[in-house]
């Protein structure tokens, strides 16, 4: 725990937030998906069968990548039927999102053009009315005007016959006046009318407005994406409703996605991760099998140890590195550590782990891992700025018991090394 803890809680962290994300997005398209089917059921078949079979749907465009990734890790044929269903189920799910989206846009687009219709038609009404008021005023002036011809003829006639009919033309014209009054009063009084429309019109424009604007029939979002995309600061309604089904595309095709893709990959993740868990410890128990079968055969380790085996390797190394020799020879390491294999094999094997990138492991938990590099091999060998002053030959440096792991009393540190 004290070496892997760190990693195993990064990764479960990991695991653990995108399997909420998609327990989150399945958990809200479940419940679409319970609305809009219920929503298809005609009368004569009862909803709920319809919501059970959407649910199902889900279920399956959730799970048949995953069935898929099993089948072509597994080795198990058949596994393009799921791919094939799946494809079918996941149109399915996705234009049931689609319909429950545009839904609940059709509510907001009816509500945005009912109220524009009901400004529009109050102000279409109060000009109706005035045009009424206007036309009425011309027709008072046309009766007005019909009236006074036969009157001011017979007026005219009074006062040209020689008679003294004064009496008779006073009254013609006192009934002449009344009638150009009347027909003033009348004017005045549509006049009045019609300035009380034209009150009543701004004041109904005014409600319209602050009606409109109290009730946001569109998302702001939405009005924002159709400025952007017609380059005007007062969108009409068809343009704002396109820039929301957009949007509502986009959000539906990101969380059919989060559903119906992401468990596949985080479940190929898991098998990826169990598969290593098993070569590694296949790897590990082979290895200490091959090693307790040669201690058997070899008690003596007389035989070299192969160059896959890492773990053996990485110990050999350590204790090599962690001598307590006054005076160590490549020699005398390699007889001592390295089964009393050859100088020349015992560079070429150690080159080749350099190669691969051995990592050497110590055995005190606090020291860090560190790769095998040229300096550890110079320090092996005796070569470099590790060689001595003069070469020993003799073979074996018996300051400290060369051939006996057991007598190894290093403290499993690497040497201090450039």
């Amino acid at each position: 725990m004290t070496q892997k803890f760190a990693s195993w809680f990064a990764t479960a962290w990991l695991y653990l937030i995108l399997w909420a994300v998609v327990l989150i997005a399945f958990t809200v398209l479940l419940y679409i998906d319970g609305i809009f089917s219920r929503s298809l059921a005609p009368d004569s078949v009862e909803p709920l069968s319809f919501q059970a079979m959407g649910w199902a749907y889900r279920l399956f465009a959730a799970s048949f990548l995953m069935a898929s990734a099993r089948c072509a890790h597994k080795g198990i044929k058949g596994g393009w039927t799921f791919g094939m269903l799946g494809a079918f189920a996941s149109v399915i799910v996705c234009l049931h999102a689609f319909g429950f989206g545009f839904e609940a846009l059709s509510e907001r687009r009816d509500q945005a053009m009912a109220e524009r219709d009901v400004s529009g038609v109050a102000e279409q009404s109060i000009a109706d009315q005035r045009a009424f008021l206007e036309e009425r005023k011309g027709q008072i002036d046309s009766d007005l005007e019909t009236a006074l011809i036969p009157l001011n003829a017979e007026i005219y006639n009074l006062d040209n016959d020689g008679k003294l009919n004064e009496e008779l033309t006073a009254q013609m014209r006192d009934r002449r006046t009344q009638l150009q009054d009347q027909a003033a009063a009348d004017k005045r009084a549509i006049d009045n009318q019609i300035m009380q429309l034209v009150v009543n019109g701004s004041q109904a424009r005014t409600e319209t407005i602050e009606t409109e604007a109290l009730a946001q029939p569109w998302h702001p979002l939405f009005v924002g994406l159709a400025q952007l995309a017609n380059q005007t600061w007062e969108p009409t309604n068809n343009q704002i409703y396109i820039a929301a089904i957009v949007f509502i595309i986009f959000w539906v095709l990101l969380a059919e996605s989060l559903v119906i893709f992401l468990p596949e990959r985080i479940y190929s993740m898991h098998l990826r991760d169990a598969e290593l868990a098993r070569q590694s410890d296949a790897a590990r128990k082979g290895w200490e099998t091959r090693r307790q079968k040669a201690e058997r055969k070899d008690p003596n380790h007389t035989t070299p140890p192969q160059v896959e085996d890492t773990g053996y390797w990485q110990q050999r190394i350590m204790k090599a590195l962690n001598n307590k020799m006054k005076r160590p020879t490549a020699k005398g390491l390699a007889d001592s550590y390295f089964n009393g294999m050859s100088v020349e094999e015992l560079r070429g094997r150690l080159l080749l782990h350099l190669k691969r990138g051995l990592v050497l492991v110590p055995a005190t938990k606090s020291a860090p891992e560190v790769k095998l590099t040229h300096d550890h091999i110079d320090f092996i060998m005796r070569e470099g700025e590790y060689a001595p002053e003069e070469q020993m030959t003799n073979g074996h440096d018996k300051s400290k018991g060369d051939n006996s792991d057991e007598d190894d009393t290093g403290t499993d540190q690497l040497p201090a090394v450039n």
